[in-house]
């Protein structure tokens, strides 16, 4: 005899099993799911036919994305600089973001894989639906935040030392607090993974094409380009007196490769690459500990030692130096 079972649809989320000498009435899972991963798989072949339909055309691709990197809003967001050792710029998520529709054909993916009380983990990928080349990166999110003094009401979860010896308190972040921190490292991850779609010669030709918009915009009016990135910095916690620490004299004598400098320091900042602390303290070991102002005042100093001893070899000749300590009206040794 044949043990045959046969399932009836009763109604909506409901099925009846008969079998043999057996009947079965059970709840199925919710339908919505399925239609949602039908709905999914659809999108995703409709994508490829389109770009099979529509190829690229990389001249014009290019075209494109040369033509928003002369625009001075953009190509101010388009690079950071993030100060790690003597400092690495590179293109910013903005960048990355055009370059990739100006390429068009190109899917971006963010989708959480994991979550539980500890961390979340997400998965980001980029897709060139033209050559079917996927780059997919999966980051870990940490559902804590690191502060240098406890906060009443939170849960400590762990005390660490800092590089300067100082107590880390790590306490349980909120729910804003741990989407912040995922829109901040998904972006990153996402960066990396549309810039591996984007052909080098064009981003380096973008890139290039940014700077001289840059510098081109803060020629014209360098004291607005002053202003404008004083307020900048106001806007994420930095006062100017903390840039004119930075730059070692103050803001309104700053030139404009000072400012083109600054300009990717915030865009960093604004980004999540790094912080003003970093940033201040990357340049206090550029300059070999001392203070920018310290540093501005010593090569002052030696210029104008240099400079007045070469005009003395070639006018006069060579003259006794004074007693040690003994300086001149200008400030140098007597005898320069």
């Amino acid at each position: 005899m044949n043990d045959r079972t046969t399932t009836v649809q009763v109604e909506a989320g409901q099925e009846m099993r008969q079998g043999f000498g057996e009947q079965s009435l059970a709840r199925v899972a919710e339908t919505s799911s399925i239609a949602l991963a039908e709905q999914a798989k659809a999108a995703v072949q409709a994508r490829y036919i389109v770009a099979m339909q529509r190829p690229r055309d990389l001249m014009r691709a290019r075209q494109t994305l040369l033509a928003d990197c002369k625009r001075p809003a953009f190509a101010e967001t388009a690079i950071y600089r993030k100060p790690v050792g003597e400092g690495v710029e590179g293109p910013s998520i903005r960048m990355a973001e055009a370059a990739a529709r100006a390429m068009g054909n190109v899917y971006a993916d963010v989708a959480a894989i994991y979550d539980d009380a500890e961390k979340r983990i997400v998965r980001v990928s980029a897709t060139d639906l033209e050559a079917n080349v996927t780059y997919p990166m999966d980051v870990t999110i940490a559902k804590t935040i690191e502060r240098a003094r406890p906060q009443e009401g939170r849960k400590i979860v762990m005390v660490r030392k800092n590089s300067k010896g100082k107590d880390v308190f790590v306490i349980e972040a909120t729910d804003e607090e741990i989407l912040d921190k995922e829109r901040a490292i998904a972006s990153k991850a996402l960066r990396t993974c549309l810039l591996r779609l984007i052909p080098g010669d064009i981003l380096e030709e973008a890139i290039e094409q940014c700077y001289a918009t840059r510098r081109g915009e803060i020629q014209k009016d360098p004291s607005a380009a002053r202003k404008k990135m004083a307020d900048a910095f106001e806007a994420i916690g930095v006062s100017v007196k903390q840039l004119a620490e930075y730059l070692g004299h103050a803001l309104d004598v700053a030139t404009p490769n000072e400012i083109d400098h600054m300009r990717s320091i915030y865009q960093s900042i604004k980004d999540g690459e790094a912080t003003w602390s970093q940033a201040v303290e990357a340049r206090r070991v550029e300059l070999g500990g001392a203070t920018a102002a310290q540093h501005a005042q010593t090569t002052d100093l030696n210029d104008r030692i240099k400079g007045k001893a070469n005009g003395a070899a070639k006018s006069e000749p060579a003259q006794d130096v004074g007693p040690a300590g003994e300086l001149d009206a200008d400030g140098l040794p007597k005898g320069l």
